[in-house]
């Protein structure tokens, strides 16, 4: 097929497609600088960390000829990691350890080959030549679609937080969040910015990808990814192995997890043992399709001992989900391999297959050092496997919580509950109704794509499958996908009873993956041309479809702010909490009154910078706790437009309430919370109220 031919197959059914593939690189553009920002404030204050290295060895790979650099950052990412613990465990080097430090390295790849491509573009304006090295284009255009969907997302995740905690930024305080987008606490009103700034760099990871292999025979494109991430996979699973082995850089409550003759339970170079089992699976099984398709013997024989040391690996992570996935698609190749080209071997294979799952069924419990595995074997004998808590309790209380996805779908359906947003959400017994969740203060869903459907909708569902689509649709050959596939298929099963693509250089490594297969897909350049526009046949349905569509968008997102969980100041003045070190309320305090007190005196002053712009009001009350009425306000003061001067509030109790056998409690809620982090004038999170000065009871 001619590459006209694959331009009019991704036009987007006559619509403009340029304004996604260009947002697409903008993205990658801002977060790559962002990164350099971020890198550059913690190299102010700390020196040479991790992460300012990494940022250095991107910015060199970059300089070198293409794809060579693309390749040294494919087989460093899995490694990235756990360069801290290393530094720790060998060097006892006690270094700052950013999250996802791979981000770094693909930031400084990125920058580098803009640097390369601005530099190419001078040298052809000046007469002196070379495109030769220019290694970075425009993004395809259905994953430039992604971004404006993932950047729609975070806008509306970010714009409830602020509603929730009462609170309010600007355009300084984004900057300023972008610049700084780590560390971010879990439940900070700004956490959504760091997931736009990993998918932006997947982004810019599948443009250098494409940009990079386009130029390389067809057949050749393949080991340019695959060797480099071999490499990785070797590595990983020797310092998994060794770990098992010594229990070397494991934290301290690690050491007696499912410790058995096997050793340790390893986590190689990666932040916990399912991720490390998911970049496993990426040997085990994903390593298949370029075996298959590879022609050179010695590097069968490579794959082939790269899959035993990954196998080795994946046993020693004790992840049992991960292993029982291994083995069932592994067993599923196996039989569709053997049906295809001999079906005497199916049969043969498939009654070997149906024996072994009967004897480790029955002897698993015997088999030395598999007690792990054999414990699994024995809670599935002993408990009812009708019953739906009886397996949540084998699966880690995953029933539970992706039942807590399902209630999140169906409360926000299109648009979702906002990218990032599901940690902070889940927490919440009235939305998520999860006990598990609430008594754990959030979790991640353990399966990342159910939580990709909680956090984005359907809209979000639909674009990323737009995004792995199209290009098979593109492709006239289907075959030369099989490799890249198979591999983008394992690193999907390592996410399936966990959240490894929240790792982010396990979703890195995904995007290399599909930028490979976007290289045979299309050219980049083409789809710069905007197609023809152009009315396909039943397009007014498809149009009034949209349009409704839009508005059902619209309408969701309007009527979720004040709708549960999306409460205003929810976050700010519900939950009562203590005075701070710096002697700082929340957006709500509470105290009781000790034995014989006849009031209170509290002097405070609302040291913000943002009075004019958002008014602060508060309302004092003093409340005695009456059985059968419950809290019972008997004195109310409100104060209006406080300012940063100092304030003195005396509540007087009457005489029937100082000696009261009800506790009595004195109470100051505000209207609004103020968090320096969302204006930009620090890295504080915190949705602070007034500053306390005393508190007096006499």
């Amino acid at each position: 097929m001619s590459s006209q031919a694959n331009l009019g197959r991704l036009s987007a059914y006559g619509l403009n497609i340029a304004p996604f593939a260009a947002f697409g690189l903008i993205c990658a553009f801002i977060a790559s600088f962002a990164v350099l920002a971020n890198d550059t404030y913690y190299f102010a204050q700390y020196g040479l960390t991790p992460s300012v290295g990494l940022l250095l060895i991107g910015l060199i790979a970059g300089l070198l000829p293409s794809p060579w650099g693309l390749g040294v950052v494919v087989s460093l990412l899995p490694l990235t990691v756990g360069i801290p613990s290393v530094l720790n465990g060998l060097l006892g080097v006690k270094s700052i350890a950013m999250p996802n430090p791979g981000l770094d390295l693909v930031a400084g790849l990125f920058l580098s080959a803009a640097m390369k491509r601005l530099a190419s573009k001078m040298r052809s304006v000046t007469g002196q030549v070379s495109t030769k090295y220019a290694c970075i284009n425009f993004s395809p255009w259905p994953v430039g679609l992604v971004m404006v969907m993932i950047t729609a997302s975070v806008i509306l995740a970010i714009a409830r937080n602020i509603y929730m905690s009462a609170t309010s930024t600007s355009f300084k305080g984004v900057l300023f969040n972008l610049m700084h987008f780590r560390p971010l606490d879990w439940r900070a009103d700004y956490l959504p910015i760091g997931n736009w700034v990993a998918y932006a760099l997947a982004t810019g990871l599948i443009i250098l990808a494409v940009s990079n292999l386009k130029a390389i025979d067809l057949e050749k494109r393949n080991s340019w990814i695959f060797r480099p991430l071999m490499i990785g996979l070797a590595i990983s699973a020797i310092a998994g192995l060794i770990q098992a082995a010594t229990g070397w850089g494991l934290p301290q409550a690690q050491l007696e997890f499912r410790k058995d003759a096997f050793g340790y339970a390893a986590i190689g170079l990666q932040p916990d043992l399912h991720a490390f089992a998911a970049h496993m699976l990426l040997g085990v099984v994903g390593l298949w399709g370029y075996f298959l398709s590879c022609k050179s013997r010695f590097e069968r024989y490579c794959i082939a001992i790269l899959f035993l040391l990954c196998s080795f690996g994946l046993i020693a992570s004790k992840s049992r989900a991960s292993l029982l996935i291994a083995i069932i698609t592994l067993v599923i190749f196996g039989l569709v391999y053997f049906y295809r080209n001999s079906k005497k071997y199916f049969v043969v294979a498939f009654i070997t297959f149906v024996v072994a799952l009967c004897v480790l069924l029955m002897g698993s419990g015997s088999i030395p050092g598999l007690a792990w595995v054999g414990d699994l074997i024995a809670q599935m004998q002993s408990r009812r496997l009708d019953s739906l808590s009886d397996l949540g309790g084998m699966m880690g209380s995953r029933f539970e919580i992706w039942s807590a996805v399902a209630n999140m779908f169906s409360a926000y359906p299109l648009m979702g509950v906002g990218e990032g947003e599901f940690y902070r959400l889940s927490s919440n017994i009235s939305f998520a109704r999860s006990e598990f969740l609430q008594l754990n203060h959030g979790e991640n869903a353990h399966n990342y794509f159910l939580q990709v459907l909680a956090e984005n909708g359907l809209v979000g569902i639909i674009v990323f499958a737009i995004a792995f689509l199209v290009p098979y649709h593109a492709s006239e050959g289907k075959k030369i996908l099989f490799p890249a596939s198979i591999a983008l298929l394992s690193l999907f099963l390592g996410n399936i009873f966990a959240h490894s693509f929240l790792v982010r250089e396990n979703l890195l490594l995904g995007a290399v993956l599909l930028g490979l297969i976007y290289s045979y897909a299309m050219g980049v350049e083409e789809n710069l041309q905007p197609p023809k526009l152009s009315i396909p046949k039943g397009g007014y349905l498809i149009g009034l479809i949209m349009v409704i569509a839009l508005v059902s968008i619209a309408s969701e997102i309007f009527h979720s702010f004040g709708k549960l969980p999306f409460k205003r100041g929810i976050d700010c003045d519900v939950k009562d909490l203590p005075i701070s070190a710096d002697h700082w309320t929340s957006g709500s305090w509470e105290q009781r009154f000790p034995s014989n007190s006849k009031g209170v005196e509290i002097v405070f002053a609302a040291n913000r910078p943002n009075l004019k712009s958002q008014p602060l009001n508060a309302h004092f009350e003093v409340l005695s706790w009456e059985a059968g009425r419950g809290k019972v306000p008997v004195l109310i003061k409100e104060y209006r437009d406080l300012n940063s001067d100092e304030t003195r509030v005396r509540l007087d109790l009457a005489p029937q309430y100082q000696n009261s056998s009800d506790i009595v409690t004195a109470r100051m809620q505000l209207s609004n919370c103020y968090t320096p982090r969302n204006l930009g004038l620090n890295t504080d999170g915190r949705r602070l109220g007034v500053q306390v000065k005393s508190v007096i009871f006499y």
